[in-house]
């Protein structure tokens, strides 16, 4: 076994300890004592600077407990990873998941292992006859691969994968996305670091990048950084400290834990779902953060969008479904914290938006009265946090120019997808989600116009209280409200036309706006 994946699945609880420490230093030596002069205002007042304080200090706990696993990463100990020999020669079936998708370089990739797979499917959930067209065309000049098509999409991708399990008896079953190319020696590296009890793991996790990919859009030059700072940061420390999701694609399935577990929970988000109940068994995934294939990020906004959307909505569905059982469940308490904090994102989307008006309120009935919304000491910690993010972000990309853009590209869509993303999370707590494919290859998304509508109102009015209620926040404010009101536009950031020009330019002023009012709320603070 790998030392990065704890034998007994125990989790050393040191960074929840860390970030707990500092945030309930924070929160009880400096912030509430001094929060209580708040209290000599009116009762209503006091009741909504309140409320707002609570969100930012939820938030701040969200943010620190993230951060600890991101910094840790850069101080893991680089492991000796000498390749074994293979001891044991599992039986393994490649399933190729495709609908409406279809790739056939990605798939020819599958077929190219230096280890030879038992069996090899090609999954087709596909409505449209142009890709069943494709993939026909491909099985016949193909022939070592097994086409499976369902009569229906019933459990949507989880519906796809346990009908192909359940027609295999291959000991290992390797999930692979669309639009997921594979190096030759994949398969054969996630076998070779097999844990020496098999048997207790769940799934074993590959790492994505999409640093050998051409990046063919702005908006993917710009924001695929993110993948591979997930997994080189976010997800890299969780072997030892945390929760290791499956992450529905470059996986290798254990079937006796799918048998255990009683398959894929048929759900939007099956893959975090599967790695909940697993836990539940007595069973844990395992990280290998060294063993990498390509991943595509969405095209454009409009595809990033809908993929946050289904996000959210699967999100709530597993909140809904699935958290509470989890969380009285075998699971370790940092596997257990870790994830509630994996999830509690989407939770607080929502509060994000609705806590842009209410501070620029609160703030700016403080400034008026000349009373310090902020300690002096917590104006440096949001320093220090800022700029600790850039760095890491410098040390993923080995780029400062590539650090920078990502910061400011993601500020804007970010922020413009907040509102819409946390009407999914909402909408999916009381009815189920439905799952929509994440557009792939080079398929542009088309905006919805009601959408539009909804978002450049909201900017509207987000600009004009920002400015009714001026104070050291209201650039924090009017940085959504230009995202909110840019929403349209950023659907345009590909294109060479004026429109994309324009786009490509304004979407760096929410990040300006954010930078400026962190100055300002600094300078406000320190007197």
């Amino acid at each position: 076994m790998t030392s990065s994946q704890p034998a007994s699945g125990s989790k050393n609880i040191l960074l929840i300890f860390i970030s707990l420490s500092v945030w309930i230093g924070l929160a009880f030596l400096i912030v509430w004592p001094w929060i209580h002069q708040i209290d000599q205002q009116n009762l209503y007042f006091s009741i909504v600077a309140h409320i707002n304080a609570g969100i930012w200090w939820i938030v701040l706990l969200w943010a620190l407990h993230h951060l600890s696993y991101q910094v840790a990463a850069l101080f893991k100990k680089k492991e000796q990873h000498e390749t074994p020999i293979i001891k044991r020669r599992p039986t393994v079936a490649i399933l190729y998941l495709t609908c409406d998708d279809f790739n056939a370089s990605c798939c020819e990739s599958c077929l190219s292992q230096d280890y030879r797979p038992a069996e090899f499917y090609i999954c087709d959930d596909s409505a449209k006859k142009q890709f069943k067209d494709e993939i026909d065309q491909f099985c016949s000049k193909h022939t070592k691969g097994i086409l499976r098509r369902r009569e229906n999409r019933i459990g949507y991708k989880a519906g796809n994968i346990n009908n192909a399990i359940n027609k295999t008896d291959a000991d290992w079953i390797l999930l692979i996305d669309a639009d997921q190319t594979l190096p030759k020696s994949y398969l054969s590296d996630l076998i070779r670091y097999l844990p020496d009890q098999p048997d207790s793991i769940a799934f074993v996790q590959g790492a994505h990048t999409t640093a050998d990919l051409p990046q063919n859009s702005q908006f993917q030059q710009a924001l695929s950084p993110e993948v591979d700072f997930f997994y080189s940061r976010d997800l890299s420390a969780r072997s030892k400290y945390g929760f290791i999701p499956l992450l529905g694609h470059g996986a290798l399935l254990n079937k006796s834990a799918w048998l255990r577990v009683g398959g894929i929970p048929e759900v939007v988000s099956e893959d975090f779902a599967f790695a909940m109940q697993s836990i539940n068994n007595g069973l844990r995934g395992q990280y290998l953060e060294f063993v990498t294939s390509t991943e595509v990020y969405p095209l454009d906004f409009g595809g990033f969008l809908l993929r946050l959307r289904k996000f959210s909505g699967g999100t709530a569905e597993l909140i809904h479904h699935e958290l509470f059982h989890f969380l009285v469940g075998k699971g370790s308490f940092p596997e257990k914290w870790d994830m509630l904090f994996m999830l509690i994102w989407y939770l607080l989307m929502p509060l994000l938006v609705i806590n842009g008006f209410l501070g620029s309120y609160v703030v700016h009935e403080l400034w008026v009265d000349n009373i310090s919304y902020l300690h002096p000491v917590l104006p440096y910690l949001y320093l220090w946090m800022f700029s600790a993010s850039i760095s890491l972000s410098v040390s993923s990309t080995h780029s400062f120019t590539k650090a920078a853009k990502f910061y400011f590209w993601s500020a804007a869509i970010y922020s413009a997808s907040l509102p819409l993303a946390s009407l999914s999370f909402l909408s999916g707590l009381f009815r189920k989600p439905q799952f929509k494919r994440t557009p792939k290859n080079a398929e542009r998304t088309e905006m919805k116009i009601l959408d539009s509508v909804i978002m450049v109102i909201l900017g509207i009015a987000a600009i004009f209280c920002s400015y009714i209620w001026l104070s050291p926040f209201s650039p924090i404010l009017a940085g959504q409200g230009v995202a909110y009101l840019c929403f349209p536009l950023y659907n345009q950031l590909n294109l060479n036309s004026p429109s994309g020009k324009i786009a490509r330019f304004i979407i760096y002023i929410p990040g300006l706006a954010m930078i400026f009012a962190l100055y300002a709320m600094w300078q406000w603070g320190r007197y």
